[in-house]
């Protein structure tokens, strides 16, 4: 009882505030109505001014500028094993500095054209322009998937397609989940149900920097304000991811155990974690990147669900696996590895088995001996099935209701989200903007690939964007619900592998636009949900979205291009790079995907006579233990059942070869600390802290990444490259010494030179 009144009492506002409560909505009416889930309730304000005006000239100049920069960083970043992120916290605080500029030196004078006026500076940077600005820069800033389509046919295939082919691949792959995301958002947007965890971080950011009435009488620790509160630990964090990202590596991946037996085959697979290496069993690590502020906030039920899959899989399956040689595990050398490899144990060669269109030589392959993968990484794939089998069903048992009823009310029954409800002050984009959009995109779609031979007929793409719409609502929903979700891309090359068999070019472009049909509807989403949060117009969002698409898009290829032209041997694996930081890894693992999928196909890689073949069993293990689950609940109602979601526990249990598995101990600590402990019985303290803190140290470790990268690593150029002195915490072995125990992997001995374990 004391906790709500100490709530009660920091949500007393000013008459100011209530005047921008917006015009349908009282602050009373707000107050009463406010968000049934509880962390949006503590963080997001009631308040808005709908004076505010988002899509202004400011916007134009900076989203442009930070999309170009942000898009060619990231491209960058996908060939490289030193990897880093565009900080959106970065483009927050530097935009804010370059808009408050223009607001102070640009004239204020309206030019009127028409019936229209427009002024380069309109008033004061305002939060809404800022967080659009955001938004567009973070649309822009990935790497478009179709990206590895075309990098891998260029590096492994030596097919390089025109650039108007080129662009319209990576455009239609970016926007076709427009369409999807506009008929969705009345499910996945609207309801307070769909949080969209990682937009509560910018919530509470874009308010702190600009000081808003909410966040004027909230101080922090000796009386800070959020902002100096901000850079004090974003500070702090900078400077201490200088040691173990640059003084002391070893600290990024702390291998304690391995220690007692440096030199032994068995103790390297199961205990290191160093990439490349084992399964990190009980690992330590101090680099925050590895832990990361989504620990500090994400619902406890979805963490646990993940780290205790890492858990079963690396910990527990794995070793039992490794230690008995099932499916002759060690025969591979590495046991996490996305190669393929033939039955004895010779790394396999596509390039000796293709016929002149790509597709596989029969006579070839049957000839030579079979090729299979790694235990760990067939694994993967059962997995996978396990999660969306188990994702579709415990969506329809747990929220079926809530999604059927919204449907029914058409958005509009009395238990409609005050945040949605105070959006009703602004135009919404209508749905025939979305479908028009839809169908040039999807008519482009059908067009690229029937006329630049990427060996998929139109309707290839039809079954593939078929796919994602049936999977993006319960999939978005969990993301929404949970913070977490399993992608398309194996239901995908699966789906593609049976209907166009040997065709590689063709399995990687249809899993392109199944794919990203679906995880491009959701990044929409949970943007437009930040649009609610931030009460954006929509029109104006939907211009910002299909901006930073484009923008991201064309920088994304032109990088692509310089960086192929220039480092081509050593991304294809020909040559060597000197400074280890060009190796391809990320097209590789997307060509071992195709092989597996596209050039043999599921029936040789899965079949019958594969010692693989169990995997199919994922999908009804995955959609028969939700429905248990939820016959549990009738059963037993005073349990929570629907809080393990056994889509989590496997996503968690597939972490590998898309994630390290590294730092599960100290990422277990901090999520018990923040969200089971400080979340339940410090929550005042839980939501003035949380997410300004988890901002800040994101933003630490990763401008420390960035700086490395650029100064010290030969991200701006080789020559300025700079290697520490070795030592203790960061010695790597030359070749021909004694002392392999003295390389940051504790458990790697030199040049795989094993003394012991290698049965």
């Amino acid at each position: 009882m004391g906790e709500k009144n100490e709530y009660d009492n920091e949500k007393d506002v000013s008459a100011s505030e209530k005047a921008y409560i917006g015009d349908n909505v009282s602050f009373e009416e707000a107050e009463e109505e406010n968000s049934k889930i509880e962390a949006v309730r503590l963080v997001v304000p009631l308040t808005d001014d709908t004076s505010l005006v988002a899509l202004t000239f400011r916007f134009w100049v900076l989203s442009t500028f930070f999309s170009i920069l942000g898009s060619v960083i990231q491209q960058y970043y996908m060939f490289r094993v030193a990897k880093g992120t565009f900080s959106i916290y970065f483009v927050n605080l530097a935009s804010y500095g370059l808009g408050t500029f223009m607001a102070r030196v640009l004239p204020t004078k309206k030019w009127t054209i028409g019936s229209h006026s427009l002024s380069l500076n309109p008033g004061p940077f305002n939060i809404k322009e800022h967080a659009l600005i955001g938004i567009a820069v973070s649309t822009a800033s990935n790497s478009a998937y179709a990206i590895y389509v075309l990098s891998v046919m260029d590096l492994f295939l030596h097919y390089r397609i025109s650039a108007l082919g080129a662009m319209i691949l990576i455009l239609t792959t970016q926007c076709l989940g427009y369409g999807m995301a506009g008929t969705l958002r009345r499910y996945l947007v609207y309801p307070a149900e769909m949080v969209w965890w990682s937009n509560l971080v910018q919530v509470v950011f874009y308010n702190a920097m600009h000081n808003t009435d909410e966040f004027k009488n909230k101080k922090m620790i000796r009386g800070w304000s959020y902002m100096k509160y901000f850079w004090v630990f974003c500070t702090g964090m900078f400077l201490y991811e200088f040691i173990p990202q640059f003084f002391a590596p070893m600290l990024i991946y702390f291998d304690w155990i391995c220690w007692i037996k440096p030199f032994d085959y068995n103790f390297w697979a199961l205990f290191s974690s160093h990439a490349g290496g084992g399964a990190g069993i009980l690992s330590l690590t101090f680099e925050w990147t590895f832990i990361g502020g989504q620990t500090m906030w994400l619902p406890l039920a979805t963490q646990l669900g993940q780290y205790g899959g890492i858990i079963l899989s690396y910990w527990i399956i794995f070793p039992i696996i490794w230690m008995n040689n099932i499916f002759n595990a060690k025969l591979f050398g590495r046991p996490l590895t996305s190669r393929l490899y033939h039955l004895d144990g010779k790394a396999f060669d596509i390039n000796t088995m293709l016929n002149p269109d790509y597709t596989i030589n029969e006579e070839k392959y049957n000839a030579g001996v079979p090729v299979t993968m790694t235990p760990m990484y067939a694994l993967i794939f059962l997995y996978s099935f396990i999660a969306l089998g188990g994702c579709v069903t415990h969506i329809i048992c747990f929220h079926g209701d809530n999604i059927w009823k919204t449907w029914k009310a058409t958005i509009k029954s009395s238990d409609e989200d005050i945040h949605h409800k105070m959006m009703s002050a602004y135009a919404e984009v209508p749905q025939l903007w979305y479908a028009i959009f839809y169908v040039i995109m999807l008519a482009l779609s059908m067009l690229v690939v029937e006329v630049y031979d990427l060996q998929l007929p139109w309707y290839g793409v039809l079954i593939a964007v078929a796919i994602g719409w049936a999977m993006t609502l319960p999939i978005g929903a969990m993301v929404a619900i949970t913070g977490t979700g399993p992608g398309l891309n194996v239901l995908t090359q699966l789906a593609c592998g049976f209907i166009f068999p040997g065709k590689t070019i063709a399995n990687m472009t249809f899993k392109c636009y199944g794919y990203m049909a679906m995880y491009q509807c959701h990044a929409l989403l949970s943007d437009l949900k930040l649009g609610v949060y931030m009460k954006i117009p929509p029109r104006s969002m939907f211009t910002a979205q299909v901006w930073g698409t484009f923008v991201g898009g064309i920088f994304n290829y032109i990088t692509m291009i310089i960086i192929i032209n220039t480092k081509r041997p050593y991304l294809n694996g020909d040559m060597e790079d000197p400074t280890g930081l060009w190796t391809g890894v990320n097209p590789q693992i997307y060509w071992g995907s195709a092989l597996i999928y596209g050039a043999f196909g599921p029936a040789k890689m899965f079949g019958k006579s594969s010692q693989y073949h169990f995997i199919y069993w994922g999908f009804l293990i995955g959609a028969v233990i939700p429905i248990i689950q939820w016959g549990l609940s009738k059963k037993f109602p005073n349990i929570k059942w629907s809080t393990f979601n056994i889509a989590v526990f496997a996503g968690g249990m597939s972490e590998y070869p898309g994630g390290l598995v590294i730092g599960v101990i100290c990422g277990l600590a901090v999520c018990l600390v923040w969200q089971g402990w400080l979340f339940h019985y410090h929550k005042n303290w839980w939501s003035k802290y949380t997410f300004i803190l988890a901002a800040a140290l994101d933003t630490g470790a990763a401008f420390t990444g960035l700086f490395l990268f650029l100064f010290l690593q030969g991200g701006i150029h080789p020559k300025i490259a700079y290697n520490l002195p070795s030592w203790f915490m960061n010695h790597h072995t030359p070749e021909g010494t004694n002392a392999p125990y003295k390389s940051v992997d504790r458990c790697g001995a030199h040049l795989d030179k094993w003394q012991s374990g290698n049965d």
